[in-house]
């Protein structure tokens, strides 16, 4: 064993290293990242396109169109009743006598057809296995006779970051020792358990509008202003059937009273505990 993120008594950390904590990192596939302007295509010509700043991963290589920057790339003419598929690919490279490496931009010329033409072929290698040449492709150039008619971009942005995806992850919190929920950008779902008291009666009031959102949403995310019955489910079942022998019914909103109600048969003047889940939509 060697250590690789530390100093050593001789130069150690090799590309191939760096590139494969970035493969475990982003991905082993091929990305835009989310930076610069996106290498966005932008045809200057039928014969010339040219590709804004950005950084592409590929394989866990890092390479970019520096910021304020552009590079261009030269389109082959087309024919005339003809139809072709050119295909830029981000080509690496690797000298086998020096070791240096590099990627660049390069286009493969598809074949000229009269109908239904087809992208090319590329040298399908992977640097993290030693190969000397790896192609990742990331433009298709749609050429109709003379005229360039499509610029397809083959990668999709790797968006946000680290930071950003734990802000999206779900977050788990507990109410209390009877309650506990589970909060994401776009849904809570909480469970719990009470004891309801009441007259005897078939119903007995479950939640109000108001307690739903001081007491109970807000917790879980302090950003909601408003309760929205439309947007809430609430399911529950009988939480000790040898207490209070009763059947459940689903709970109703009752919008001339503002909460929702419990339904059970027989009626009971008793305790009754109720095991309920709530789910709330936040969009």
């Amino acid at each position: 064993m060697q250590i690789i993120t530390g100093i050593g008594e001789s130069e150690h950390v090799t590309s191939m290293q760096h590139r494969a904590i970035f493969e475990m990192v982003i991905g082993d596939n091929s990305y835009i990242l989310n930076k610069g302007e996106l290498l966005e295509p932008e045809l200057q010509s039928n014969n010339a396109l040219k590709i804004r700043s950005g950084m592409l991963a590929h394989h866990g290589c890092i390479c970019e169109v520096a910021p304020n920057t552009y590079d261009e790339v030269a389109i082959g003419n087309g024919s005339q009743s003809m139809k072709r598929i050119d295909l830029v690919v981000a080509r690496y490279t690797q000298n086998a006598e020096t070791k240096v490496e590099r990627t660049e931009w390069t286009v493969i010329q598809g074949q000229p057809v009269e109908s239904n033409p087809v992208a090319p072929d590329y040298i399908h290698g992977n640097m993290q296995d030693g190969d000397l040449t790896d192609d990742c492709p990331v433009f298709e150039v749609h050429l109709d006779g003379i005229q360039v008619v499509e610029i397809k971009k083959l990668l999709n942005v790797l968006g946000g970051s680290l930071a950003e995806l734990n802000r999206k992850l779900p977050v788990f919190k507990r109410r209390n020792s009877s309650e506990a929920g589970i909060c994401t950008p776009h849904y809570i779902m909480i469970m719990g358990t009470l004891v309801l008291q009441g007259a005897n009666a078939d119903y007995r009031q479950l939640f109000s509008a108001s307690d739903l959102l001081s007491k109970i949403l807000k917790f879980y995310d302090p950003s909601i202003s408003n309760f929205d019955e439309g947007k809430c489910v609430i399911t529950t079942n009988n939480g000790d059937g040898n207490a209070a022998a009763i059947h459940f019914y689903a709970p109703e909103w009752w919008g001339s009273n503002n909460a929702y109600f419990q339904y059970f048969y027989p009626a009971t003047s008793g305790q009754i505990r109720v095991n309920y889940c709530i789910h709330y939509l936040k969009l």
